[in-house]
């Protein structure tokens, strides 16, 4: 019986993907130590030569699962985007707190700790990471921004860019220092209060 067209397509995607899913749930369980070459297949259930044979080299497959990642989280994304109150502190502790949700409750953390591990001065990865882990999230912070002022919520003429590093950079980089970094048992941080913190700043910011 002949193959449907396009079916080899779908069977090649789908196979992909089973392989990321077993790369992904490999790195999670790592403990941070970059994964080599051998124990990739190893987790995609595939031998070095297929998995080359699917991606390239080592720092293809890195890509694709920050691709992924970045493609599962288009829903979060997009609530992350949307303004949830017209008082715009409140929809800043708001956006922070459904970011801290992905931080602690799903794979945003993970993905924090990858893009570190993986990526801190290389040339390739670290690129990556920004463009596919860390841009998402500020940019999503920023259009709820844009929504506000669009509103009327907040006076036009802010810098609506320095505005979502100023409220969500101190929350991702406190994270990465108090998790991937190890370092909440010497100088633990509640993250909420820190949250609630950072909103108010650039609340302040915003609206005077």
């Amino acid at each position: 019986m002949a193959r449907t067209k396009g079916a080899t397509n779908k069977d090649s995607a789908d196979r992909k993907r089973e392989i990321l899913d077993g790369i992904w749930k490999a790195m999670r369980e790592s403990g941070g130590k970059p994964l080599s070459w051998r124990e990739m297949a190893v987790a995609g259930g595939v031998g070095p030569a297929t998995l080359s044979h699917h991606f390239g080299k080592r720092d293809d497959v890195v890509s694709a699962v920050l691709k992924a990642k970045r493609q599962e989280g288009a829903e979060p994304l997009h609530i992350l985007a949307e303004p949830s109150s017209s008082d715009v502190e409140q929809s800043l502790n708001d956006a922070l707190a459904h970011i801290l949700v992905g931080l602690t409750q799903y794979d945003v953390g993970d993905l924090v700790g990858l893009g570190l591990a993986e990526g801190m001065y290389h040339d390739i990865i670290g690129p990556l990471f920004v463009r596919d882990g860390l841009e998402p999230i500020l940019a999503g912070v920023e259009q709820r921004l844009k929504a506000h002022e669009a509103r009327g919520d907040i006076p036009t003429g802010k810098n609506l860019r320095h505005a979502a590093i100023i409220l969500a950079g101190p929350v991702l980089l406190t994270y990465a220092h108090q998790h991937p970094l190890r370092g909440q048992s010497d100088y633990p941080t509640q993250l909420g209060d820190l949250a609630k913190q950072s909103a108010e700043t650039a609340a302040l910011f915003l609206t005077t």
